[in-house]
């Protein structure tokens, strides 16, 4: 029921448009006073005239009509219910799902309906309403929960709409994005948390992790490295087992002790190609959950070493680091041509250069320019174009304008300076690129935050190659935080694809002494010797010569985490194609799950998408462009551990308790859920809405004017009054 509170008219230069009323009152009061046609039709069109003139000053004035009305209206309290796969973990003979279904059912909510307007929503990733169903709705099969994006949707879901509370009901697993007691906070409603579950540890034994190399050769071992935890049963036996297709190919006896351990297991692969490998850990009597007790690893079975071939234009510090670095995996074969003496580097250099197609990854460690020139520039470039892997190291030979006039210049991720030397000495600290941020090779945990900030903790380095900026193709990895090139900030790490093979630029040197400063404050070096390592294993995968080429940003994921997906996509002159609409399908339990990947520009797309539950997945990408099909490609990632919903199977109740705390609210079991409502204050609220109406510039009131004026002037020429 609406109530009229004001009603306001506003005016402009009301005053001044004013004082003309009168005036054209009186002029048209002259026009008028002499006729001998009748006074009353006189008087009739005087009114007439007089109206349109008031009329024509009211619409100059530009009236502004202002409409306020209030009522009353119930206040709103939010329901928000977990959805999540944690919900069917079974406490003392009945599921947490069991018992909220049962408070849902329970008619506490009718109840409270008299005095409150009620939203039904359940949540684990992210917020969606209830539907009608209701309770019958809820399906218990998020595979992750964020509370602190259920509560910020929340929030935006019922601006301005008078949310007084909100219901809680969870275990409290939240193991996905930010802290819930901000969010809680920022509400500006208190949260009432109702905790379903057993706080206490369980009787349960799980996987906490495993790890394997991901790149290994026919016929060498392959370690395993499986991380447990159990509660319950101490001094138990157990047998961990890891299959292949369906056929045991490793075990190890377990004795289950209270807390964690790790376990190692060893195998020979027999075959090339993707492996994978399932893990399992036998079940215990009465044990809380076996969803926990499985895992999933897969590797990259190569049929020989890799033959890595270093040709270096002079021994340094950095060419030391990085040899160790490739050396110290037993999968590549490394051979290093280097100068040992004076007047010695032609005839090294040419032994070096030739032949490339021996080597799977070829590096350019500081080379003269007048060693890639001619003959031998056409042969690395045509090597790379056919498929050749090329990592290009600078240095005070490295990029320079003999670089610049070499055959490789088409085959490098950078332009080339003119200049004969472009070798920098000054400190600078290394600036990681958006795509750079997620890109495999900057990677150095599974943990995105952890490594941009263990990037961040590097010490400076001290020298660099000057370049022009980037191929129109090619992508940066690392900027120069001052440098600029062509206006943009200059690259000093940047990759490319040409042809069927890739090439990487590292403009950067001094990097071997980023162990020794970092050892200096108790660090080490695992983020240079991840780079290097990463880059090896970027550079040597080998990828089909087709439109369109995806790959995900690490091969081994967790369900429930998000799998980034990177493509490029080329027209049929395999120039990179902009504006296509890229969808990325994958097959999960029977159900077909997209995405959409963004346009980033030159050819680039990327997008994520939920990983499903533990296997491995076959995954399709179709790119369109103005209904035209550019062709699709297929790749594969691996789901190796359990839902992260099954890591700590005890209610969260200190999570729930500072929630409800720091929102104002409080923490309740579910049987004294509707005692806490009863005592809420629903007041009814009053509302305001306000409705204005601006005359001028609408139709009805110009169609008025000129009927009356229209009037007035057929009736005097009718009666000779013109």
């Amino acid at each position: 029921m609406f109530d009229l509170s004001d009603l306001d008219l506003s005016l402009r230069d009301g005053v001044w448009l004013g004082l003309l009323a009168p005036v054209c009152v009186y002029l048209a009061w002259q026009v008028y006073r002499t006729r001998k046609q009748g006074f009353r039709l006189a008087r009739w069109l005087l009114v007439l005239r007089c109206t349109a003139f008031l009329l024509l000053l009211a619409l100059m004035m530009e009236p502004v009509l202002a409409l306020t009305l209030r009522r009353e209206r119930k206040p709103l309290v939010a329901v928000l219910v977990d959805d999540s796969e944690s919900m069917r973990i079974e406490d003392d003979g009945r599921t947490r799902a069991d018992l909220a279904i049962d408070i849902l059912k329970s008619g506490v909510f009718e109840a409270l309906a008299s005095r409150a307007r009620i939203a039904r929503y359940r949540f684990s990733e992210w917020l969606a309403p209830l539907p009608q169903a209701g309770a019958d709705s809820l399906r218990f099969d998020g595979r992750a929960t964020d509370l602190a994006a259920a509560l910020d949707l929340l929030r935006e879901e019922t601006a301005g709409r008078g949310l007084v509370a909100s219901v809680l009901i969870s275990d409290g697993a939240h193991n996905l994005g930010a802290r819930p007691e901000r969010a809680a906070l920022e509400l500006g409603a208190p949260v009432f948390a109702v905790g379903l579950g057993n706080p206490d540890a369980p009787r349960d034994a799980a996987i906490l992790s495993a790890v394997c190399d991901p790149m290994v050769y026919v016929g060498r071992p392959l370690s395993i490295s499986v991380g447990l935890t159990s509660s319950g049963f101490g001094g138990a036996s157990s047998l961990l087992v890891v299959e292949e297709e369906g056929r045991r190919v490793a075990e190890a006896p377990v004795t289950l002790t209270d807390g964690e351990q790790e376990v190692r297991l060893s195998m020979a692969p027999d075959r090339p190609g993707r492996r994978v490998y399932r893990i399992h850990l036998a079940a215990q009597p009465a044990e809380r959950s076996t969803a926990n007790n499985s895992a999933v690893v897969s590797a990259e079975v190569i049929e020989n070493r890799l033959r890595v071939r270093i040709v270096a234009g002079s021994p340094s510090a950095d060419l030391a680091y990085l040899r160790r670095v490739l050396e110290a995996n037993e999968n590549l074969h490394v051979k290093l041509f280097v100068p040992g003496k004076t007047g010695d580097w032609p005839m090294r250099m040419r032994a070096g250069l030739a032949d490339p197609d021996t080597s799977r990854l070829l590096v350019l460690f500081d080379l003269p320019g007048e060693t890639i020139s001619g003959q031998s520039g056409h042969r690395l470039a045509e090597y790379v174009e056919s498929g050749g892997a090329m990592l290009v190291v600078g240095g005070r030979a490295g990029f320079t304008g003999a670089y610049a006039r070499s055959p490789i210049a088409r085959v490098l991720p950078v332009v080339c300076t003119q200049d004969a030397s472009t070798y920098r000495e000054a400190p600078f600290r290394l600036e990681l690129s958006r795509s750079g941020t997620v890109h495999p090779i900057l990677r150095v945990s599974d943990d995105p935050l952890a490594d941009r900030q263990a990037w961040s903790d590097l010490p400076p380095l001290l020298a660099f190659n000057v370049n022009r900026g980037l191929q129109g193709d090619a992508e940066t990895l690392i900027y120069h935080p001052i440098e600029r090139a062509g206006g943009e900030k200059m690259p000093l790490v940047a990759v490319r694809r040409v042809g069927m093979g890739k090439v990487m630029a590292v403009a950067a040197r001094t990097f071997w002494r980023l162990g020794l400063m970092l050892w200096g404050v108790g660090g080490n070096d695992e983020v240079s010797k991840a780079f290097w390592a990463n880059s090896v294993q970027w550079l040597v995968k080998r990828e089909d010569v087709d439109r369109i080429q995806v790959e995900v940003d690490k091969p081994l994921y967790r369900s429930g985490a998000p799998v980034t997906f990177h493509a490029r996509v080329f027209n049929e002159l395999l120039k990179p194609q902009e504006g296509a609409r890229v969808a990325v399908s994958v097959v999960d339990e029977g159900r077909v799950r997209q995405t959409i990947l963004d346009d980033e520009g030159q050819g680039r797309y990327r997008g994520q998408l939920k990983a499903g539950a533990q296997g491995e997945y076959v995954y399709d990408v179709r790119a369109l462009t103005g209904g035209v099909d550019l062709g699709r490609a297929t790749g594969r990632f691996t789901v190796g551990r359990y839902s992260l919903e099954f890591e700590d199977m005890r209610l969260n109740r200190d999570l729930l308790e500072s929630v409800a705390a720091q929102s104002g609210g409080a923490y309740t079991p579910p049987e004294r859920l509707r005692e806490v409502l009863n005592d809420l204050d629903l007041a009814p609220q009053s509302v305001s809405e306000s409705h204005r109406a601006r005359l001028w510039g609408k139709p009805w009131p110009l169609f008025v004017l000129i009927v009356f004026l229209g009037v007035e002037w057929t009736v005097r020429r009718r009666r000779g009054m013109i």
